[in-house]
């Protein structure tokens, strides 16, 4: 190979992997499905964990980010998330996993969530506060031999050498405590309308707590330098309006406004990187839903450049069964930079799949009654409530 080919070589991996130092320093507030709020509400805040009102299962598949120096980021995720009638606690259980530069660094994530409720009933008013909390674990690799080390490369003939470095612990993570903790506030105001109005918001800590021991410490360094992950702070506002309800169709308009902080890691240098999230969803009666967000970052306190980005959403949803206990709802976001990195980084692609089961295997284990009729009795599309006076988002009404 001639000599100008392998210089160009090298040149393409130094520059392919500052690439994804950059992208890993600058968006390190962003956990791996933690782009978009909506489909992933637990994921933000553990108070909402089986906010849906039924048994659900969800996943979802993510790529971004890429470009032709850079393959893209993707990320994967199940969540089962079960809504408890007979009972104040809803519960669910989660798995995910992400991969930066062409699988060379990877980080999973398993856990479950529960979510207890504490119902208030004002004369035409219904509000519960939520209680919530994620035991989760987490645990990050990566693959050395992919890597290109100085000691490898000739001034001349670039990449023809061994390396002498040696991977610590084969190049993987002690599995680290990554928990949260959150309260919510989720209202029904003016129940026995039609056109009832909610309104949810939100508090939670992410990366809460550390014991400081291997399974329930919060160090995530591969190379074993003590380096503890930063805590992430979360709160939230959402609401739904139904300017139109007749004969079984309606409109909702859902406006969200949604903040995060998150500290530096300890090795780097500046204050705490932000994030907001503000957007509205346009549903036709849960069938047809539309979104429009936009995410922008604060600057960091040591300069440097904003990345934002525009997205748009569109959800499909069907109830079917011959006693209409079972939904589908598909998702599809497209979301593209505007500013920063827009020359150097690709598009976000995330594609969502939903199962919801209007039952409750919970209940009937306790030898207690699950969900009833999903259509009977529901006075407004917004939200509904169960004998327990617990709020859940009604994707039921027909």
């Amino acid at each position: 190979m001639h000599p100008k080919n392998d210089l160009y070589t090298m040149q393409h991996y130094v520059t392919a992997w500052l690439l994804l130092q950059l992208l890993c320093f600058s968006l390190s507030a962003q956990d791996p499905f933690s782009t978009h709020f909506y489909n992933n509400q637990s994921a933000f805040n553990p108070a909402l964990t089986g906010q849906r009102g039924a048994l659900s299962v969800d996943m979802k598949a993510k790529s971004q980010w890429s470009s032709a120096q850079v393959a893209a980021f993707r990320s994967g995720s199940f969540n089962l998330e079960e809504s408890l009638p007979c009972a104040l606690l809803d519960y669910g259980l989660h798995a995910q996993f992400d991969e930066e530069g062409d699988g060379r660094f990877r980080t999973y994530d398993v856990g479950f969530r529960f979510a207890g409720t504490i119902p208030i009933e004002q004369l035409n008013h219904l509000h519960n506060i939520r209680i919530g909390a994620s035991l989760q674990w987490s645990y990050k690799t990566i693959d050395y031999s992919r890597l290109v080390f100085s000691d490898q490369l000739d001034a001349k003939y670039g990449n023809m050498f061994g390396s002498s470095f040696v991977a610590p612990n084969d190049g993987q993570s002690n599995v680290f405590f990554t928990p949260a903790v959150g309260i919510a506030y989720r209202g029904l105001f003016n129940s026995r309308s039609r056109r009832a109005t909610t309104l949810t918001a939100g508090l939670s800590l992410h990366n809460a707590y550390s014991l400081g021991a291997d399974y329930l410490g919060n160090e995530e360094s591969i190379l074993g330098l003590g380096t503890k992950i930063p805590p992430r702070f979360v709160g939230f506002i959402e609401a739904e309006i139904l300017p139109f309800v007749e004969n079984g169709s309606y409109l909702s308009i859902r406006p969200l406004l949604l903040y995060q902080r998150q500290s530096r890691p300890t090795f780097a240098p500046g204050g705490s990187v932000q994030y907001w999230e503000a957007g509205t969803r346009f549903s036709l009666s849960r069938v047809l839903t539309a979104g429009f967000f936009y995410h922008f970052t604060g600057r960091p306190t040591d300069g440097g450049f904003q990345t934002n980005w525009m997205t748009i959403s569109l959800e499909m949803g069907t109830i079917f069964g011959s006693r209409s206990d079972r939904r589908v709802d598909l998702g599809f976001a497209y979301s593209n930079n505007f500013s920063g990195l827009r020359n150097a980084v690709g598009p976000l692609f995330e594609a969502s799949v939903s199962v919801h089961l209007l039952r409750s295997p919970g209940c009937r284990m306790l030898g207690r009654p699950g969900v009833g009729n999903s259509a009977n009795g529901l006075p407004c599309p917004a939200m509904r409530s169960t004998a327990r006076r617990k709020l859940y988002e009604n994707i039921w009404y027909e």
